[in-house]
């Protein structure tokens, strides 16, 4: 990581005084209705922990404490969990390019360990980690506060650890499991073992699902931007489909998608809109900053110079099917010295203060292709052509008619491929979970991918702060 960025991202088991500084103040914006934040502002940002037990001493503390966990954790613009873990694993894998040389460490899959873009996903993921974990200690046990409460704390702290787990293990594979806050057992974690850290995801979840209400208006007034007993079941959902728990996979996509809370509206541009108490798509959403803007479009294409940053590759585009409506409600084409470039616009809003859009993390969509794969792994291709259909129709397409086990993977593959272009990692991921993934970029970059670039490295930085942390082949 470059000198002038160490500080902008803490170690694994530290988290700077800037970063506690913004969570305070950003948790204090976001609870105005409350008394105060007195008590958290008080925290020595110098220490190594933060929010210590002694903090949580009421409900208002713990609730500020809670709105930071969010906020810092993900919402915020500079996370990669806002935007470039949609594009850097677009870039990775065989979605997105840049416009002008591509001569790029993504495209070229010649990631540096010293990379500020996969050192933000890691080491904001364990930010994200070190405050769930500081949450769960700090109202564990505490006296002040009903154990109702001290138990719905401690479940949407453990999803949030469980999610930046799950993006940790995915891009960086074997990683260190940190469930404390206490520097002097961190420093010196080795990795854990990815089926290990699934289990720790798989067992947060769950508790995370077992505790939390099955409704957006009891802990979030109706949106969809707090987690309850639904966004666990639909995330745990999609870990058991990674995990290959086929028949649970299918389980908990069913009761999402039995829920009457979601649904898959015709209209493609409604998808991404803050979601209410009506039927809608979105499952769970983070709100926007105080700018009101979409940052990942904001990102995409520039408003000074009206051309993208980057655009969708000629094998992406290539891969829609004429007449989806996908392709029409989800990306725009710009002629730019005489080329015309198609780039992603799934997010649309760079307007101060509109709040039209939020950034969708889990939407009903998933679920139907989660639910499809995993009944086609049971010997279920009725049900699984079923769900895939679902998907199709909504994009204007025919009912697909294949039956055979190759052909019906095949099109799952094609609809995840296309419903979820340049959105949180999809394809990336899903290349490296099916096995496939130096068959396609071999074949796409053949002159440039490896089997070793599909872990990213970790942080240079680890490496040296930590003595039992080893670099993932294929990296100085």
């Amino acid at each position: 990581m470059k000198k002038d960025q160490k500080d902008n991202y803490p170690h694994h088991i530290k988290y700077g005084a800037v970063y506690k500084i913004t969570v305070l103040v950003i948790s204090c914006f976001m609870l105005s209705s409350l008394n105060s934040c007195k008590k958290l502002l008080d925290i020595n940002p110098s220490g190594s922990t933060i929010l210590q037990s002694s903090v949580f001493t009421d409900s208002v503390t713990i609730q500020a404490a809670i709105a930071g966990m969010y906020v810092n954790g993900l919402a915020l613009q500079s996370s990669p969990y806002r935007f470039s873990l949609s594009t850097i694993p677009g870039f990775t894998a065989d979605e997105l390019q840049y416009i002008g040389p591509l001569n790029d460490p993504y495209i070229n899959n010649n990631i540096l360990s010293s990379d500020d873009g996969t050192g933000a996903i890691y080491n904001q993921s364990y930010s994200a980690i070190y405050n769930a974990n500081a949450l769960i200690a700090g109202v564990t046990g505490n006296g002040a506060i009903s154990v109702r409460f001290q138990n719905q704390a401690i479940a949407e702290a453990r999803f949030i650890r469980a999610f930046a787990y799950f993006y940790l293990v995915n891009s960086f594979g074997d990683v260190p499991l940190v469930l404390n806050t206490d520097p002097g057992v961190n420093n010196t974690l080795p990795r854990t073992p990815v089926a290990t850290i699934y289990s720790q995801i798989i067992a947060d979840l769950k508790f995370a699902q077992a505790t939390l209400p099955a409704d957006y208006t009891t802990i979030s007034g109706g949106a969809r931007t707090r987690v309850n007993k639904l966004i666990a079941t639909a995330m745990l959902a999609r870990v058991d489909l990674y995990t290959g728990n086929w028949a649970d996979a299918e389980a908990q996509a069913t009761t999402i998608i039995n829920n009457s809370l979601f649904t898959l509206p015709t209209d493609l541009t409604k998808i991404f809109t803050p979601a209410g108490s009506t039927p809608a798509e979105a499952i769970w959403q983070l709100y926007n900053d105080g700018n009101g803007y979409t940052y990942y479009a904001s990102s995409i294409f520039s408003q000074t110079s009206k051309i993208p940053t980057y655009y969708i590759s000629n094998s992406l585009i290539n891969s829609f099917e004429p007449g989806d409506a996908r392709k029409a409600a989800w990306t725009t084409s710009v002629a730019y010295q005489g080329t015309n470039y198609t780039y992603p616009s799934k997010y649309k809003n760079v307007t101060l203060s509109a709040n039209a859009e939020y950034y969708t993390v889990l939407r009903l969509a998933e679920q139907f292709l989660i639910r499809a794969e995993a009944r086609l792994m049971q010997n279920n291709p009725t049900g699984a052509q079923s769900d895939i259909n679902m998907i199709r129709q909504r994009a204007g397409l025919a009912a697909t008619t294949v039956t055979g086990t190759t052909d019906l993977m095949a099109a799952i593959v094609q609809e995840r491929k296309i419903e979820f272009n340049c959105e949180w990692g999809h394809r990336w991921y899903d290349l490296k979970r099916w096995g496939t993934i130096n068959a396609v970029l071999g074949a796409a970059k053949p002159t440039f991918w490896k089997p070793t670039a599909a872990l990213y490295p970790l942080p240079t930085a680890e490496i040296t702060l930590d003595p039992n942390i080893s670099q993932n082949p294929g990296y100085n």
